[in-house]
This record gives C-alpha cells, structure tokens and sequence, in this order.
C-alpha cells in the first residue's frame, strides 16, 4: 500500500501542496516521482514507470557500492562479491525497486559516503558536497537523518581518535554548511516568500509519527527476527566483519575508518528504529555489506576455517539468489486491475475515497492514510473521525474496497449501505441496485443525473419512481434520500451517475487477498 500512496502524492504539487495540504513528510522522494506523471498515459503506466525509476535507481546505488568498495582498497574480484552479497539479501532484493522514499534516500547517502572516500582531502568542497547529497537525502525522507547523524559521527570521529578536534569540528562544519543548502532551497520552492512555515514542517512533522512508534502496530521486532533468520548467514559476514574491524579501528586508514564509524552507526540505529518494517532495512544493508569479506581476512591463516567459510559463503548467496527470485515472481496483478478499471471509471476531475491512495492521477476528498493508527483512531472516535465527515461532507463518486475499509466499516456503514453500490470486486459507485416493483431508499451522495445501467454496464432505458413521482432516466437527483422505485425495465437495473460505462463492470466478491502477505 506504502507504494501506491508515496508514488501518487505528485498529484499533489499543483493541488493544494503546502497551501491546503500539509505533508508532515518530506515530498524530496514525490518530487522524484513526478518523472513517472510526466511519462506516464495512464494509472497503471505511472505504477510502471515509477517501479522502472527506483529499479534503474537500484542499479545507480549497486555501482555506487561498487566505487565505495574500491575506494576502500579492494580489488575488483572481491568489490563483485561484496555486490553480490548485498543483492542476496532478501530485504535489499525485494525492496531497493518498490516506489517509497527509502530507495532514493539510500541513492544519495551512498553518494554522500562515496564523495568522502574519494575526496583527495576532507575539507572544503568535497564535504559541501557530501553534506548537499545528505541534504538530498534527508529531503527524500525524514529517516534520512540517520545517514545525516553517521556520516556526521565518522567524520567528526575519525578525527578526534587521531586527536584532530579543530579539523574535526571544521568536518563537521562543512558537511553541515552543505546540507543547509538543499534544505533552504526546499523551503524557498515549496514556501515562496514565506518559507517559515515549509521549514517548520520539515523539521517537526513527522514528530507525531515518530513519539507514537509502533506501538499501535504491535510485534513489529519479528521483522528484525524475520530477516536475521532468512539471511543469518550473510549477517554473520557482515556483523562478524565490522566486528573485526572496530577491533583493529586505530591501524585502519582515515578513509577506512570513517566508513567503519558510519557502516556501525547505520546499522545501529536501523536495526533500533522502533518501526522495523522489512524496507527499512535497505537502509544499513548497502553500507554493512562492505565489511562482509573482513571475516575471511581474519582466519586467512586458517585455511581449514577459511575453506568452510567460502563454502558457507557462496553456499548462501546461492540459496538466497533462487529463493528471492522465486519471490520476484509474485505479481500484483489483481491491484493492477482494479487501478485500471477504476480510474476507467472516474474522470479526471472526480474523486474516488479509499484511504490508501491507490490511484496515482485521480483526487481524493483527503489525504487520510488508514494505517492501523488511523484505523483505531477511526473507530474511536466514529461520528466525529475525518473518515466520517468526508464521506458525509464530501463523498467521491467512488470507493475503492480494501481490507482497510472492512476495519473502519463499523463507522462509516450508515454512509455507504444506501448510498453505493457494489459494481465490480473492490469497486463502490454512488448509487443503488433496483428491482423490477421492489420500494428503495436511495441515499443520494452527489448531487447530478442518474441513469440506468445493466449489469455490464450498458445503458438502459426505462421508467423510475422517486418520491412518488414517475420519471424517465437520466434524472436530476439532489442529495438526501430518495424512495425509489424501478418500474421498467423489468428485472434488475442499477441506477448510476450518468456515464460511460458498458464493459467496466465486472461480477463478483471483493478480493480479500488485494494486500495479503506482502510482509511475509
């Protein structure tokens, strides 16, 4: 769902951004994505292009990795096999592609560290870069302040283990001057002449998310268990290696060293964040896996151990390799369909309501993003939630059906049962389903023409009743309920905004397997 909503909010730019809509994230990442609007025809080509920008983003960090390593002094046989490690871990596999903020932000911290390592002297303009790519990166999210804080911490280290303070707090300096400087920018773009408030809400937005954790969530530190189980091999190289290396901190190079730090730091604070989700991983993965060979270093005089080593080794990129590209298998067929056969039946200027923001180029009443705390919060307050007062304020032609809407259906029940009608798997429309002489009230949502509709989609002619009144569709309908009655044709009918819809509709139950198991 993470991947609908980030790629959409580029819809949001000449739409009320930072004037009525306040992101409490940082938009960097949607600013990205805005590529995929401008290339794309349709809902579904957009998906298809955002995915194909963070898999060539993907390949960008991949070479980057590489670079890195080389800088770091390993020649290229074992610059391939540090690569190779990394893309056999089943979080970097299955996430680095997906269209969320994470991807893009890893791109400019593995470019912020590269910058380091190959800068002939840390100081000046080397660290002003860096510190312009950090500031990138914190722009694509806001998690990305961990990069910010461990490259700030290897720099500022590295020199005061040497007993350099002033160089350091002069690193420091700099890679601080330079990150001001997108940051500034990103006001002024988004804020104008008032870029205040643009800041305000870069800095302190996302606080209600991170004080809140995941405590709503619940158990998510299975999925630090998750992934040490499916890639404990790989994370034994990598944990073992930095490992080695803090032991023998003070005999390693500047270059070396600073990596060290920063690789540490990340990985910390990634494997302590408090919402683990599987893609917050590819965050540390790309920076500990230039220590997965250290280990071999350490027993290369034991070439017993250093044999089984290699052997456990390969043994497990193997098995990792088959096993996730199995997983690339799996498509999301069923979520394509439903985006093209809903935004088929929305025009441009309509709206559509479903809380997980599902369609990248049609609006929505609001921004409400129903992640299990919204939901809770849904239900706890019911009539008085923002959920409520949208679907009764003001209601979308249509509602796209998720797991997520069965949870706060409870709430919003009285708003939809006499109001939309089920006419495809996952898909409500404004309207009701007649039969032949049967008395219905017809909770009219939006006001406008309504006609009759087959099960197919084909418009019917034909005779309604409404509030005692025989008429022939299309008829206007102000909101409020309505008695109606159909009187022919004879038979089932639906009575439906007035549009174009022969061929749209589609029979059948909602697919409860719309979003299942995407964590397992």
């Amino acid at each position: 769902m993470d991947e609908f909503v980030q790629l959409g909010w580029a819809k949001y730019f000449s739409n009320g951004l930072f004037d009525t809509i306040w992101h409490p994230k940082a938009v960097g990442y949607a600013m990205f994505f805005e590529i995929a609007h401008l290339i794309g025809w349709d809902a579904r080509s957009i998906l298809f292009v955002g995915r194909m920008q963070t898999a060539l983003l993907a390949c960008l960090t991949i070479g980057f990795v590489y670079a890195s390593a080389r800088s770091l002094g390993e020649n290229r046989a074992r610059t391939l096999a540090i690569v190779l490690v990394l893309l056999c871990f089943s979080n970097f596999m299955e996430r680095i592609f997906r269209t969320i903020a994470e991807p893009l932000a890893v791109f400019f911290a593995v470019a912020a560290l590269l910058v380091v390592l190959r800068a002939r002297e840390l100081k000046g303009w080397p660290l002003v870069a860096s510190g312009i790519l950090s500031g990138l990166s914190f722009l694509a999210t806001q998690k990305a302040v961990y990069f910010n804080f461990a490259l700030g911490l290897g720099l500022v280290g590295d020199a005061a283990l040497r007993g350099r303070y002033a160089a350091g707090v002069a690193r420091g300096t700099w890679l601080i001057l330079g990150w001001t400087v997108p940051i500034v920018v990103y006001c002024f773009i988004f804020g104008g002449a008032d870029p205040v408030p643009v800041a305000r809400n870069l800095f302190f937005g996302p606080i209600e998310i991170a004080t809140r954790g995941g405590a709503d969530y619940g158990g998510l530190r299975r999925f630090v268990l998750q992934t040490l189980a499916r890639n404990y091999v790989l994370y034994v190289f990598c944990f073992a290696g930095m490992a080695l290396a803090l032991a023998q901190i003070m005999k390693l190079d500047e270059r070396r060293r600073i990596a060290l730090i920063f690789s540490v730091v990340i990985t910390v604070l990634v494997f302590a964040h408090d919402q683990p989700w599987p893609y917050v991983f590819i965050m540390a993965l790309p920076f500990m896996s230039l220590w997965s060979l250290a280990l071999l270093d350490g027993i290369a005089n034991r070439v017993r151990y250093l044999r089984i080593a290699w052997i456990a080794l390969a043994t497990a990129v193997s098995i990792s390799f088959v096993a996730n590209l199995l997983y690339l298998r799996i498509d999301n067929a069923a979520q394509l369909e439903l985006v093209a056969r809903a935004e088929s039946l929305l025009a441009p200027d309509e709206r559509y309501f479903d809380g997980i923001g599902i369609l990248p180029n049609r609006m929505e009443p609001t921004t409400l993003w129903l992640d299990v705390h919204y939901v809770l919060k849904t239900l706890r307050e019911s009539g008085r939630s923002e959920a409520y007062s949208v679907l009764s304020k003001s209601p979308p032609k249509l509602i796209l059906w998720s797991y997520r809407m069965d949870y706060i259906y409870p709430v919003v029940a009285p708003l939809i049962l006499n109001s939309y009608v089920r006419i495809a798997p996952n898909l409500r429309i404004a309207g009701v389903l007649l039969q032949s002489g049967e008395r219905k009230i017809f909770d009219v949502p939006i006001a406008g023409s309504y006609a009759l509709y087959n099960e197919d989609g084909s418009q019917l002619s034909g005779r309604v009743e409404v509030d005692g009144k025989v008429l022939a569709p299309p008829v206007q309908f102000s909101t409020g309920p309505k008695t109606v009655i159909l009187h022919d044709p004879a038979g089932e009918a639906l009575l439906l905004p007035t549009g174009s819809y022969a061929g749209r509709f589609k029979p059948g139950k909602d697919n409860d397997l719309l979003f299942d198991g995407v964590y397992d």
